[in-house]
């Protein structure tokens, strides 16, 4: 009796698996966003693959693009949550040297991104310092803009460059 029942429910099982599961949309989106590296790769997926229309497969494409960027965003920030404090402390060190903050950052292991937002919310807060270290330069008419900004305020060499531009291009618009 039990190597009958056991019998029946190993056909049962094996008819099961050979039916398969029927995938659905999201099955087939998930799929396709998995093999291609964009949002223009899922949408020729779906359309070649499972013969979605065009303009569903571009809107389905984008949203998992979405979908997938703020996963990435939120995986990220809680990793680096993680390491709040070391962060803290890199960044009180490295505003201690002399070294431009964002090489020091670099040296620190931190991501491109975080650099930036960290080197320009410290600069932001310390606008008015630099308002006045600009005046200063442009009051030196002998001088190269960039170069006393660098030179005698340790501005960042992109920073002062582009802001020397900037006055510049208002200079000459004038």
């Amino acid at each position: 009796m039990k190597s009958r029942a056991l019998s029946c429910i190993a056909i049962g099982l094996v008819a099961l698996s050979a039916c398969g599961k029927k995938s659905t949309r999201r099955d087939e989106i998930v799929e396709c966003s998995s093999i291609s590296l964009d949002a223009r790769g899922t949408t020729q997926c779906l359309v070649q693959l499972y013969r979605w229309k065009p303009d569903e497969a571009t809107r389905a494409a984008q949203a998992r693009a979405r979908e997938l960027d703020s996963l990435k965003t939120h995986q990220e920030d809680s990793v680096w949550a993680l390491g709040v404090d070391k962060h803290r402390r890199d960044l009180q060190n490295c505003t201690r040297r002399t070294d431009p903050l964002k090489e020091c950052l670099l040296v620190a292991g931190w991501p491109l991104s975080r650099r930036r937002k960290a080197t320009d919310s410290i600069w932001n807060s310390e606008l008015p310092k630099h308002r006045r270290e600009l005046q200063t330069c442009v009051a030196k008419r002998d001088f190269n803009l960039s170069s006393c900004l660098t030179l005698y305020y340790k501005w960042d060499s992109d920073r002062a460059l582009a802001t020397a531009d900037s006055v510049t291009r208002a200079r000459l618009s004038r």
